[in-house]
């Protein structure tokens, strides 16, 4: 009869981990997933103010910034020229969600005559 109970509860005890490393795993992934989404309204947000500005850090376009994207956030970095080229944008946006981070860039040619904006990548990169 011991040997019984105690056998029941090492399986309890087993399937009570189980359970909570399975959450554990689907909550990261669930918060990498929210970060990534918060990153890319970043990248859209950085993209609509330069469609608005073609100066856009230089004339009264703030840059870096923090953008609120429900409960999530993401911090939006737009430079001009000095980091990708003449006549190029280069917008970061760092989502966060709980303890998760995930890193988006865009690249933008920017026609400085016309404001005509073109998207050359959007890519993930690592932290």
């Amino acid at each position: 009869m011991l040997f019984i109970g105690g056998l029941i509860i090492e399986i309890a005890i087993a399937v009570t981990f189980l359970l909570g490393l399975f959450s554990t795993t689907y909550y990261a992934t669930r918060l990498s997933n929210q970060a990534f989404v918060a990153a890319r309204a970043g990248i859209e947000d950085g993209m609509i103010k330069v469609v608005r500005d073609k100066n856009c850090p230089e004339a009264g376009c703030s840059s870096p910034y923090d953008l609120l994207v429900g409960s999530e956030t993401a911090s939006v970095t737009i430079c001009k020229d000095s980091c990708s080229g003449v006549g190029k944008t280069r917008i970061e946006s760092i989502g966060a969600a709980g303890t998760r981070h995930r890193k988006i860039q865009a690249v933008l040619s920017v026609n400085a005559t016309t404001g005509k904006v073109d998207v050359d990548s959007i890519q993930e990169v690592a932290l």
